[in-house]
């Protein structure tokens, strides 16, 4: 059955001069306790997109301030430049006097007829009903798990106590239920799973500090094939790319995140 927490969940409504009340539920939270930062990203974009009447994001960068609690938020919105074909605003999360997060993005129109020249390929993934449901294999359950399908060839090694030393991973991921992918929701899925550097040690956790997402195109129907790499470790910090590609073997979308070792 669809979840339709992701309607609600992401919802703001406006209160007027650029600024619309949200609230933040525990139902995306991490097993760190807090608010997942791809659910924060796809609520705020989603805001920020109804606020200033713009066409499709294309590209957004989150800067994450602290730590988001569940409960009542302030979106604070500014438009920076309505152009005629790139529009491009920011807005910051606030809960209290607690500034949470900050948000550029820009939205536009893609021309139907663009130049298109893909030169990379999507994982090499069994079919979704060929791969296992990690949440049945030592993955936990709860939370953004709940609210979000995940198939695998192959359950990571640090769920099962045998972290691998390999911080990469290939998966199918798509919203509870099914439910249809826009352009917030895709930008969740980058930063939906948990972080591959946890294959280098048992005892890592990771939170993301600065998370940029590109948005090509919407999926089609179905599942989203999503490759996960860290390569560099430097000083407590790494890096997260991600890759998400439909079922068709399109790219819909590419990210690239800065995270802290905890």
């Amino acid at each position: 059955m669809q979840d339709d927490f992701y309607d609600l969940d992401t919802a703001s409504i406006s209160r007027g001069d650029g600024v619309r009340d949200l609230t933040l539920t525990d139902r995306w939270n991490t097993p760190l306790g807090k608010p997942n930062g791809g659910y924060i990203l796809a609520a705020m974009l989603r805001g920020l997109g109804e606020e200033i009447g713009a066409a499709d994001p294309m590209v957004a960068a989150i800067t994450y301030l602290t730590s988001p609690e569940p409960g009542p938020a302030e979106l604070r919105t500014s438009a920076v430049r309505m152009g005629r074909r790139v529009q491009t605003a920011t807005a910051s999360l606030w809960e209290g006097e607690r500034q949470v997060a900050q948000l550029t993005a820009s939205f536009g129109a893609r021309p139907a007829d663009g130049l298109t020249h893909e030169l990379g390929a999507p994982p090499p993934l069994p079919a979704p009903d060929r791969c296992a449901d990690p949440r049945e294999h030592g993955m936990p359950a709860g939370g953004l798990f709940d609210r979000i399908d995940y198939r695998m060839a192959s359950v990571p090694g640090w769920s099962v106590g045998a972290p691998n030393g390999e911080p990469s991973i290939d998966l199918w991921q798509r919203l509870a239920g099914g439910r249809e992918i826009d352009y917030p929701a895709l930008a969740l899925l980058c930063d939906s799973f948990a972080p591959p550097v946890l294959e280098l040690g048992d005892q890592l956790q990771s939170m993301t500090v600065q998370l940029t997402v590109h948005l090509h195109r919407l999926p089609r129907p179905g599942w989203i094939a999503t490759r996960l790499a860290t390569r560099h470790v430097v000083n407590g910090f790494h890096e997260e790319d991600c890759e998400l590609w439909d079922e068709d073997g399109h790219l819909v979308a590419q990210s690239r995140q800065l995270a802290i070792l905890l």
